[in-house]
């Protein structure tokens, strides 16, 4: 992560464990921010793990935390040209048991932000664990994107968990 961005997404963090309180279990910073490849129109993506479901839309409770904007960490990144949008994804501890595909990247270079019971710390032990097992990869393609190749002996019809 880029030094000038570590302001920013602390602050953000502490704003997230402020509004949810004890519905929020971890907090994780993920995409090109995490990789230290931000862009001027890069996003602030951030996976956020809570005990009740959340809805950025109708929670009252997020309305601060949306408002990245208002912020002077904001304004300082802005004035080094980069315009973050906050990009939460928020799952359940029950749908981060079932391993969402999200968690491939959040495994390879996310920054765990928040997670003092370890919950987000141990599936993630886990993806990576059976990221091994299969033998994926991660293929980065030169154009920047990339995709996974889960299992590299697959075949038709079989079925892949992570």
């Amino acid at each position: 992560m880029d030094e000038r961005w570590r302001p920013l997404v602390e602050r953000v963090a502490g704003e997230y464990r402020s509004a949810l309180r004890d519905d929020l279990v971890a907090l994780a910073c993920f995409g090109s921010v995490a990789r230290g490849q931000e862009r001027p129109d890069s996003d602030l993506d951030l996976y956020v793990v809570t005990r009740r479901p959340v809805s950025v839309l109708l929670d009252p409770r997020l309305d601060a935390v949306m408002r990245l904007r208002d912020l002077p960490e904001y304004e300082a990144l802005a004035r080094h040209g980069f315009h973050p949008e906050p990009a939460p994804i928020f799952h359940t501890v029950e749908t981060l048991r079932t391993h969402p595909w999200i968690l491939l990247d959040i495994a390879h270079h996310g920054r765990v932000l928040f997670d003092p019971e370890s919950v987000l710390g141990r599936e993630l032990d886990g993806v990576r664990r059976r990221l091994r097992e299969l033998g994926s990869r991660r293929i980065e393609r030169p154009d920047g994107s990339w995709y996974w190749q889960l299992k590299p002996d697959w075949q038709p019809g079989e079925t892949v968990e992570l």
